[in-house]
């Protein structure tokens, strides 16, 4: 299983306009291969690209590596819990972070297209965890 959530990459980019080319061209690439391989799940981005594609992309890092930051959640809380730590370390849900400075944005004079995007999935993502949570799911 890839790290990275590959298929959010290619329906981001085609969303944004942008061409594979592009997006090497932007990440220094000679060309469009090692782009094909992240979209595909082929290739898990290095922390540079990865950051350079969230800010390419206007998603968070949490959102690319969504299943990477589960993975690490679970084994942080089953140490927590194995070496009696879980009291004594909060343990705050990685998507509670961005509240905010969605916050920030949102009490903002001017708000982007581009920012009022993320507050728009944020804001959806959140009533899709809410409503899972309400509905059992």
């Amino acid at each position: 299983m890839t790290n990275i959530n590959s298929n959010i990459l290619a329906l981001r980019r085609k969303r944004l306009g942008y061409e594979q080319k592009h997006v090497a061209v932007l990440l220094g690439h000679k060309n469009t291969y090692q782009i094909s391989r992240y979209e595909t799940g082929q290739r898990t981005p290095g922390i540079t690209d990865a950051i350079k594609l969230s800010i390419l992309y206007g998603l968070p890092i949490r959102t690319l590596f969504e299943r990477y930051f589960r993975r690490c959640e679970e084994e942080l809380m089953s140490s927590m819990t194995q070496y009696g730590l879980k009291g004594k370390i909060i343990s705050q849900n990685m998507s509670d972070i961005d509240k905010c400075s969605y916050l920030e944005m949102m009490n903002s004079t001017h708000i982007s297209q581009r920012d009022a995007d993320k507050i728009r999935h944020h804001i959806k993502v959140l009533m899709e965890e809410r409503s899972k949570k309400i509905l059992g799911g």
